[in-house]
């Protein structure tokens, strides 16, 4: 009688805390009923790196563990466990042996349950596999499941059949089966067309498929492009921004996410921009006609932003084929434009905009910013310059954009010097060491209520990222394609940006839905915080690898 009470009173315990709180409830006496308790005082060791794991894993009852690891240069702390934690998950990952050194930082009271009864419920329970598989990696996690819009199911075939037969093919993109609402949507922004000619025999509209999905991004893209004004481009971007966040699924729906954002703003720009020239035309001011674009900068260039925001702007024009007369049509057109955006309600934390750099330049002084930038980097903070080189044509004549991109090139062939200082200044902004009793511990063991996804996971992946990329002559903005080239370069530490681009994924997942980048730990669930955590020591060691790359 007395062990069948202990046994439920830890399986009262253990309920509490995932995984085990989505075990049935059979399994999960087995499970309490398959160990015993241990006691360890303050300073103990429970286990040592490079060992083997054991016939039992355990879960932290009461108490403070420290996670080391020990190497000849020293011990390094790398996580704090507390109540309802799991030790000694590392058996169920690649040989079995302990990655880190387990000590206790207080009297602690363990739980050691059976280890292979344990892993029998991860093969068997995917909650529990999930849980587990967020602990070694952020690429097998995909955040908490919400309803995505995107994974609708489109109408059947007979109904595209008879949609083909009623409206024809004319203007339409083909598209190859089976048709996902996803990989519908996916198409339609591609091309701008919204009608698809499905094979061999079916026709699927936007409006069609908004039947069944309840969303339609392209008539939505339509209405704020031909906005005429901010009180009419206002509310279309709420819309758009309640469209992107309901699409958001999980991490893996960042990609698509992504792409909505940064077609709702190109939008939202062609109108804004709109709008501005017909008030100078108005004013009495004609367009000089040179060859000119909009480009972005930062995070808008990088194609990171999952719901409308303001982005980082200038205008790049042609000076080869104007007079200087025409600056002050520019400089009126880039303020109106930005001004539009800001009374439509697009809020950004803006860009830093360094001495000799201004929101609407020629081609010529563009050239000369990125050279001194590139060629002194010190006297010119690169740093504090760094997002000028995620840039990207939003609108406009591609020309003087490529003229630029050709420059920038060129530079960094011999920038070698300012490589290094972009890879060395990725360590300003270091992750937190972890979250322990909802706070958040930094690496000094400084302890806070808040972090904040962008400085501590968002930047500095793609700091790093942007390193890599410059080093091979800047090419595609995008952190994502930016890591998946630097995989590929980098082979034997694929796995490295692999966990990094899930990190990043992750970053913007969960700063898209709590709508703002800094969070309360306390209030995510425990595996959202496991996500995280892992997150964190991806970051640290994708920082680490991009130093050392760099400085040697």
């Amino acid at each position: 009688m007395k062990t069948a009470v202990i046994r439920h009173r830890v399986a009262d315990f253990l309920k509490q805390h995932p995984p085990f709180d989505s075990l049935p409830e059979a399994d999960l006496l087995a499970l309490a009923g398959s160990g015993r308790v241990k006691f360890h005082e303050e300073g103990e060791q429970i286990y040592q790196k490079g060992g083997a794991p054991g016939a039992v894993l355990f879960v932290i009852q009461q108490g403070r563990v420290e996670l080391l690891d020990e190497s000849p240069a020293g011990e390094r702390l790398t996580d704090v466990l507390g109540e309802g934690d799991l030790l000694g998950l590392d058996r169920l990952r690649g040989d079995g042996k302990h990655r880190h050194t387990a000590r206790t930082a207080s009297d602690v009271i363990l739980y050691a349950i059976d280890g292979s009864l344990f892993a029998s419920l991860v093969a068997s329970h995917a909650e529990v596999e999930r849980y587990v598989a967020a602990h070694v990696s952020v690429s097998a996690s995909s955040g908490v499941a919400r309803p995505s819009w995107l994974n609708a199911i489109v109408p059947p075939p007979e109904y595209l059949r008879a949609r083909r037969e009623a409206i024809g093919l004319e203007g339409a993109s083909e598209i190859s089966a089976p048709v996902t609402t996803r990989t519908a949507v996916r198409r339609m922004l591609a091309t701008g067309k919204p009608a698809l000619a499905v094979a061999p025999d079916g026709l699927l509209t936007a409006d069609d498929l908004a039947l069944f999905c309840g969303r339609n991004p392209l008539r939505l893209l339509e209405r704020i492009r031909a906005s005429r004004s901010a009180a009419e481009l206002g509310p279309l971007l709420g819309c758009a921004r309640h469209m992107v966040v309901d699409a958001l699924g999980g991490t893996g729906d960042v990609d698509d996410g992504t792409m909505l954002g940064s077609a709702f703003i190109g939008a939202a720009l062609d109108a804004a921009a709109g709008i501005a020239e017909s008030e100078l035309t108005a004013a009495g001011l004609d367009w000089p006609h040179p060859d000119f674009c909009w480009v972005a900068f930062g995070p808008a260039a990088r194609g990171e932003l999952l719901a409308p925001a303001l982005p980082s702007l200038a205008v790049v024009y042609d000076d080869g084929e104007c007079g200087a007369e025409t600056a002050p049509w520019f400089a009126a057109l880039a303020g109106q434009t930005i001004a539009c955006l800001n009374e439509s309600g697009l809020e950004g934390p803006g860009l830093f905009w360094p001495e000799g750099a201004q929101p609407c330049m020629p081609v010529s002084e563009w050239k000369r910013f990125y050279s001194e930038t590139v060629r002194d980097p010190i006297a010119c903070n690169i740093y504090a310059r760094r997002q000028f080189f995620d840039v990207v044509c939003l609108s406009g004549s591609a020309a003087p954009a490529r003229n630029l991109e050709a420059h920038i090139r060129g530079e960094l062939e011999n920038g070698s010097t300012a490589l290094f200082m972009l890879a060395n200044d990725t360590l300003s902004h270091l992750p937190p060491l972890t979250f322990f009793r909802g706070l958040v511990l930094q690496l000094d063991g400084a302890e806070s209520d808040r972090f904040d996804l962008r400085q501590t996971v968002i930047d500095p992946i793609a700091d790093a990222a942007r390193a890599f990329a410059l080093g091979r002559g800047a090419g595609e903005p995008g952190t994502l394609h930016r890591l998946s080239a630097a995989a590929a370069e980098h082979s034997a530490e694929a796995a490295l940006f692999v966990e990094a681009a899930a990190a990043f994924r992750a970053g913007l997942y969960f700063e898209a839905l709590a709508g703002q980048s800094r969070i309360d730990p306390a209030v995510l669930g425990r595996y959202d915080q496991r996500v995280i955590k892992t997150a964190f020591a991806s970051i640290q060691r994708l920082l680490e690898f991009t130093i050392a790359t760099f400085a040697s």
